[in-house]
């Protein structure tokens, strides 16, 4: 069976949690023995030999900047692309598609190219973008407005496209949630961001002194979160027992924009890498400290898959399963946890457990398979729902 999958991203290299969400759908639809014809993009040329998926055909195509009236008008959320649209019905063409599955941003007004042809769409969402808009900050009545503004397009974007998909897949609980207050409850599914764990076997010898924040810095609760733990938690006694790490996108304009020095007290920053996994499996443990956002935190399973502890804010591992998180809210408690971490602790080992029993690969590609029967043959999945 022929599976369109389309994003309006780039998935490769998987260094961000956007890319690893769609890469892990598409190799899970892979593993599932789909044929799936994959539309990304490709911003950083990357050559797509080297991710070589069975069963997968990628197609890319590139997207122009907005200009100036399509961002005041928010004409974005609405304006169908021509290329992807030729893009589409080439591929309907040379292929039997059965289903296409539109995941990531405001893609919803694709759905009827597909509902006109008679192709059951499920729409892919990694959070509930219109409440991360929420929470962006306001300096000025103008900030405020354009917010509202944002906010009132993503909203409308929702509501007009969201119902025409077949299904729609959600990350987590309190996503789960917030869709169903205007979708049909039996259409909405979850299935949380997940791993393969084949991915994440690294052995790193833990280095006592390193703590590691991973993240791309130039998203607004990625660098809020930071900001607040380094003026209000980070401290002269912690610089004297860590080292802290912060491997990301932005991290280096990040850090000189929150002390004003590229180093501050032990902390460095390493800038975009390709791969976050020997920088986490090398940390005596993972900070999240978050507060704002939605969905399921990837940097959080990384951690996990990679047995490496988590000392964290509610709010950075807020929809995630496990009771083995280090967690706390208030910057006194926060810095008291980290004095108080033993690096000998078996919390790594526990959170790997609870990693494979809900966000591996091999249990969510079965929510997966259940939920691309229920699209295409119309069979109500026995269960999708995270334990």
């Amino acid at each position: 069976m022929y599976i369109l999958f389309f994003t309006d991203i780039s998935p490769f290299p998987q260094n961000g949690g956007e890319r690893i969400r769609s890469y892990y759908l598409i190799k899970a639809l892979s593993q599932l023995g789909y044929e799936v014809i994959a539309v990304v993009r490709n911003v950083e040329k990357v050559d797509l030999e080297h991710y070589h998926l069975p069963n997968v055909t990628f197609y890319t195509y590139e997207t122009k900047p907005f200009d100036l009236l399509t961002r005041i008008t928010g004409k974005q959320y609405f304006q169908r692309s021509g290329d992807v649209l030729g893009m589409f019905e080439e591929i309907c063409r040379e292929y039997p598609v059965a289903a296409a599955i539109l995941d990531y941003g405001f893609v919803g007004h694709y759905i009827s190219f597909f509902n006109s042809r008679n192709i059951p769409v499920i729409l892919g969402t990694h959070n509930a973008q219109p409440m991360i808009t929420w929470q962006l900050p306001s300096k000025n009545l103008l900030d405020k407005l354009r917010k509202l503004q944002l906010f009132g397009m993503e909203k409308l974007h929702e509501r007009l496209y969201f119902k025409k998909a077949a299904a729609v897949l959600v990350v987590s609980d309190d996503d789960h949630v917030y869709h169903t207050r205007f979708l049909a409850k039996q259409k909405v599914f979850t299935v949380p961001n997940f791993l393969d764990q084949k991915d994440y076997h690294l052995f790193g010898k833990k280095q006592q002194r390193v703590l590691v924040m991973t993240a791309n810095f130039g998203v607004y609760m990625n660098f809020a979160g930071l900001k607040w733990f380094i003026e209000n938690v980070w401290d002269q006694e912690l610089a004297g027992k860590y080292d802290l790490w912060l491997v990301g996108r932005g991290s280096k304009e990040a850090l000189k924009r929150i002390t004003g020095k590229e180093e501050y007290q032990n902390i460095v920053a390493f800038g975009k890498v390709d791969d976050v996994k020997w920088y986490i499996s090398v940390a005596s443990a993972v900070i999240i400290p978050l507060v704002h956002g939605s969905g399921t935190r990837l940097k959080c399973l990384e951690a996990m898959a990679l047995r490496t502890p988590i000392i964290s804010t509610a709010k950075g591992v807020e929809g995630v399963k496990s009771k083995h998180f280090i967690v706390a809210d208030e910057p006194a408690a926060f810095k008291q946890s980290l004095l108080n971490f033993d690096n000998e602790t078996d919390k790594g080992e526990k959170l790997r457990e609870d990693f494979l029993q809900e966000y591996s690969l091999e249990v969510n590609q079965q929510r997966l398979q259940q939920i691309v029967n229920y699209a295409v043959r119309g069979k109500t999945p026995a269960y999708v729902q995270p334990a």
